[in-house]
């Protein structure tokens, strides 16, 4: 039983349904909630006129019996809220203040690191988040374009899109992380070549590098492909696997991707190395050129390993999605014949056991998707409940933030017991959350 009413006669205790505006563009995580407290209905009343409620999922004196039933999720500690910020495009972002960690070195490279502080949750972020995912879809679609009718690539635009992804990925790679998992298009090589470079650059974060450096590794992680664009289109969307005649004619894109850069003068270095270096192994098993060791470099061996990660978690029409424990350990043993020891290591830990989008299940019988990390202990990310004990769709998915200790009942608190391939129990990730 549903009606479209104002935002300014909203009250708790209703199911908010349809919004009338996209969702993807409020800091809204799911699509479809129960209006708990007044910050959201402040929230609600600042982005939107109308809302369509659902009587049928309202509680209270909101509530009114119609076709379909809601499944009321049990009570649990309340988890403290963070008041969300609204960023404007036009707005400069401002950057958390940051601290000086020591010297490193990585696979030979030597960096000064600094220590980044976790300080905004992936909510508030998602706005900001959202406004440059977009542009770097939307770029990425006009370097094709500039491509297939001859014309070198917009450096400049690059460069800038870049800029504000780094941004993002500064104050909380998980937000754009997530979008990687919900803003999908119908061509592979735009999307895969987004989720590497936020991985990429996210990998970067983890490891100590400054904003600084983090901007040659989006840059390259979107221009690492770029010579695909050169290949016919029907080896690109082949929904088979490829004859050994027709990887090695794919394995040009590397070659086609130096030649149409080499004219750029202003080109970062580290960026020429990662669209040429990419597919090198440190064992020389890589091409084009059958590198080894320190002749590939750090930011271009992280492109490797990114590139890799990125490609093997993804469906292909000729198998399913793999699971991230399953990528893990195929990552693993390339250590120190494919990949350097130390950035294996460090990219594992990066990703973790329950990386964001993981399907998880808890000792408590309920299903969720975890939605943020907790880059100091890995096996407490926050999650969102999709599922109750019984396996019943939740009709407004809560967080449970596994760092607090939550507690299924007394004495016992909340852990993950295992993760689940995608579409496990039916779920598909845009029916909750797009």
């Amino acid at each position: 039983m549903t009606e479209i009413v104002s935002t300014q006669a909203l009250k708790l205790g209703m199911f908010i349904a349809e919004l009338d505006r996209p969702w993807l563009d409020t800091p809204f995580l799911v699509q479809g909630f129960l209006l708990e407290d007044e910050e959201q209905l402040a929230t609600l009343r600042k982005l939107c006129r109308f809302v369509t409620i659902d009587r049928a999922r309202s509680l209270g004196d909101e509530y009114q019996a119609g076709v379909a039933q809601h499944f009321v999720p049990e009570k649990r500690q309340p988890i403290p809220r963070t008041p969300v910020i609204y960023y404007q495009s036009q707005r400069k972002l401002s950057l958390p203040s940051l601290e000086v960690d020591g010297d490193r070195e990585v696979a030979g490279r030597k960096f000064t690191s600094v220590r980044y502080v976790d300080d905004i949750r992936v909510e508030e972020e998602l706005p900001a988040a959202r406004i440059s995912y977009q542009s770097a879809q939307n770029l990425l679609k006009d370097l094709d374009e500039q491509v297939a009718v001859g014309n070198m690539p917009d450096i400049e635009h690059v460069d800038r899109t870049v800029a504000g992804l780094v941004e993002c990925v500064v104050r909380n790679p998980d937000a754009l992380i997530w979008l990687t998992k919900l803003k999908r298009t119908d061509n592979q090589i735009y999307d895969h070549s987004l989720t590497v470079s936020i991985h990429l650059m996210a990998f970067g974060r983890n490891l100590g590098l400054p904003p600084d450096d983090l901007h040659p590794l989006g840059m390259g992680g979107l221009l690492k492909d770029i010579g695909i664009m050169r290949l016919p289109p029907e080896l690109l969307h082949k929904p088979a696997g490829l004859t050994p005649e027709e990887r090695e004619h794919m394995r040009t894109h590397v070659d086609h991707g130096t030649a149409m850069l080499a004219e750029e003068a202003d080109l970062p270095e580290e960026v020429r190395d990662i669209v040429a270096k990419h597919h090198e192994r440190i064992d020389g098993s890589g091409y084009p050129r059958r590198l080894t060791g320190n002749q590939i470099g750090l930011y271009a061996e992280m492109a490797g390993i990114v590139d890799s990660y990125c490609a093997m978690l993804s469906p292909r029409p000729f198998r399913p999605a793999r699971l991230n424990q399953w990528v893990i350990e195929e990552i693993n043993a390339m250590r120190s014949n494919r990949f350097t020891a130390a950035v294996v290591d460090e990219f594992v830990q990066f990703v973790g056991l329950y990386p964001i989008g993981t399907l998880v299940e808890l000792n408590s019988g309920e299903v969720g998707v975890v939605v943020e990390q907790n880059r100091v202990r890995r096996l407490k990310p926050r999650i969102m409940l999709l599922l109750g004990p019984d396996k019943t769709r939740n009709s407004s998915p809560g967080i449970l933030n596994l760092l607090t200790d939550p507690l299924v009942r007394e004495g016992v608190p909340y852990r993950i017991l295992r993760d689940l391939p995608p579409g496990s129990f039916g779920l598909d990730p845009k029916e909750f959350y797009l």
